[in-house]
């Protein structure tokens, strides 16, 4: 994670594409979130005929999808590439892109859930640092401050540090690292490719919808195993969505309480509670590969550098 390159920064009226690598678009939230980005970034905004497309469970075919994005990452003049929606399907994307234009032409890429891999792509294919940041269709539900938030990053600002709200802290104290965010589930399905990063010497801030605790006991079970945790200097967990049992008996452990037992063996500072991930209301937009600082004992994540420059 260390030495990516920021970047140029997002200005007002700077070319913006939006494209779909994974699932299919709501029309309606799309619209309202479109609304919200030209509010953000100027008109200069091209969004890909693909966007409209469905195939299965994808925004259009593999094929579809990849000349779309490889198009958008390619473009010269571009500045920024946002995802429409998650869903799934970047995985299936990443061995058929090619990095060498991106490199050539630095653009920041937006987006978070299952377009995490597309991020640690650009982090381990192109070596640039990218957002973890809503996608368009999460945008008209978000509140001031995220929104906020996000076109600080974008201006090549850097925001505020961001608070844990009602957060358990284990193993206290104050570190520093670049920072890997993203998806739980897409973060393990990573596991063995050449596509995720390497998480030592890192801070690593996962959040995760709509698995049920023992599943995300699996999944932090899995990557512990595979040593994905090895060299780690702290963790940070994000919303934790709908990841709970109504159904459970009394006493059983919450997605919160596995992640506090699982990760609580790392002998490093793990603070949950933060406010990003797949709320219906919040998501605060998140550098990968920018260096920040965690203070456990205060639950307060401080950026030092801007992710673009």
């Amino acid at each position: 994670m260390k030495g990516l390159v920021a970047p140029p920064a997002v200005p007002p009226g700077a070319r913006v594409e939006v494209v779909a690598p994974s699932g299919p678009v709501p029309h309606a939230r799309f619209d309202r979130g479109l609304r919200v980005l030209r509010r953000l970034v100027g008109k200069n905004l091209v969004v890909a005929e693909q966007v409209g497309r469905q195939a299965g469970f994808f925004a259009g075919t593999d094929d579809e999808r990849r000349d779309a994005l490889q198009a958008a990452l390619a473009a010269p003049h571009t500045a920024a590439v946002f995802a429409a929606r998650g869903g799934y399907g970047v995985t299936r994307l990443l061995a058929r892109l090619d990095p060498a234009p991106l490199r050539e032409h630095p653009k920041l890429v937006v987006g978070f859930s299952d377009v995490t891999a597309l991020l640690c792509w650009v982090a381990t294919a192109a070596g640039l640092r990218a957002l973890h940041g809503p996608v368009v269709t999460q945008l008209g539900a978000l509140g001031p401050d995220d929104l906020d938030r996000l076109g600080a990053w974008l201006a090549g600002e850097v925001p505020p540090p961001l608070s844990a709200q009602e957060g358990t802290c284990i193993a206290g104290g104050t570190v520093e690292g670049p920072l890997l965010p993203g998806n739980l589930e897409v973060l393990r399905s990573l596991t063995g490719t050449r596509h995720l990063p390497s998480a030592a010497g890192a801070i690593l801030a996962v959040e995760e919808v709509g698995e049920a605790p023992y599943r995300i006991d699996r999944a932090l079970t899995h990557l512990l195993s595979a040593g994905f945790f090895r060299g780690v200097r702290g963790v940070v967990v994000g919303d934790l969505s709908r990841c709970e049992n109504p159904n459970a008996p009394p006493g059983a452990p919450t997605a919160r309480d596995v992640f506090v037992e699982r990760l609580g063996t790392l002998g490093v500072p793990v603070v949950t509670g933060f406010p990003f991930g797949h709320a219906p209301d919040r998501n605060a937009a998140l550098p990968v590969g920018a260096p920040v600082r965690l203070h456990a004992d205060d639950c307060t994540l401080e950026f030092l550098e801007p992710v673009t420059r």
